[in-house]
């Protein structure tokens, strides 16, 4: 199961009326397009993508038509999140690319930094590590002439998962000290802590891993990440399969997969399901399993 990913641009929108006085007529669209953007991450954050699609268009359409460019590549970029979802990675590269071609063009260069951590995670699902590599490299470039602290953080925790993926763990070890300087906010103190329980998990350190992996989920249940709760839960789940603590074990998973189905991620309530039947036959729990099997026939 992979690592958490970033799939929704932060973007910090200008608005032009100043403190106290009245909103211009393009300060007031400026207001929509961020509303009709912020249900869609919600619908998106709940699972919802047919939602999330129709909220992102919405502001995709509003942002063209009054030439709003930083709308258009937070919208782009959304709509690549949601392609990404629905496993079309020839789209998510498309949207992720138009999306990076629009703020590198205006030197928005913390957003584009943002698009080519997303493009890595494309080519990361994909198979292509060198492409992984060259998108991830253009990420901290971006992020390093943003001169924005956050989305260098971003970067560095990008680097260390991939690092953990190929078992690189002394390199992890080294982007995670630099990601933990940088990280200011709920979300990518989260990220680091994610990823120091991965690297604990890599290193069959269950005790560090449950300690940094609690630490997570109780950024990402602040910010509502339900994605990021999910692999929070599942991984605290093997951790404590690791130390061979069945009858906890079974309750994260059963916490994982009701966060996964939540977000109808069919193939992560698979990967939960089969850790529960472990779970229970060598923990010899004899819990019933009737009601996971039938979520997953239900589709």
């Amino acid at each position: 199961m992979s690592g958490k990913v970033w799939v929704a641009m932060l973007l910090v929108l200008v608005f032009l009326g100043g403190c106290g006085g009245p909103q211009s007529p393009f300060t007031k669209q400026v207001d929509k397009v961020e509303k009709y953007s912020d249900k869609g991450d919600e619908w998106f954050n709940q699972g919802d993508l047919p939602r999330a699609t129709r909220e992102f268009d919405r502001a995709l359409t509003l942002s063209r038509s009054m030439d709003y460019q930083p709308g258009v590549a937070r919208q782009l970029n959304n709509l690549g999140a949601v392609a990404l979802e629905q496993g079309d990675l020839k789209l998510a590269r498309e949207l992720f690319t138009r999306a990076w071609e629009v703020n590198r063009s205006r030197g928005s260069w913390a957003e584009a930094s943002t698009n080519q951590a997303n493009l890595a995670t494309v080519a990361q699902q994909a198979g292509d590590q060198e492409a992984v590599v060259q998108h991830l490299t253009q990420a901290e470039d971006a992020a390093r002439w943003s001169e924005d602290k956050g989305a260098l953080a971003r970067a560095y925790v990008r680097w260390s998962g991939f690092a953990i993926d190929r078992l690189d763990f002394s390199g992890a070890e080294s982007y995670l000290k630099l990601a933990k300087r940088l990280a200011r906010t709920p979300a990518l103190k989260a990220a680091v802590s994610f990823q120091q329980g991965r690297l604990a998990l890599a290193r069959s350190d269950a005790p560090g891993a449950a300690l940094h992996l609690t630490q997570a989920l109780e950024g990402d249940r602040w910010s509502q990440d339900r994605a990021a709760m999910a692999a929070d839960l599942y991984y605290l789940g093997e951790a404590y399969r690791l130390h061979r603590d069945w009858p906890r074990a079974f309750r994260y998973y059963v916490r994982a997969f009701d966060v996964y189905a939540s977000l109808g991620r069919r193939a992560q309530l698979q990967e939960c399901l089969a850790r529960l039947r472990e779970a229970n036959r060598e923990g010899d729990l004899n819990q019933p399993l009737e009601r996971f099997e039938k979520k997953l026939q239900a589709g």
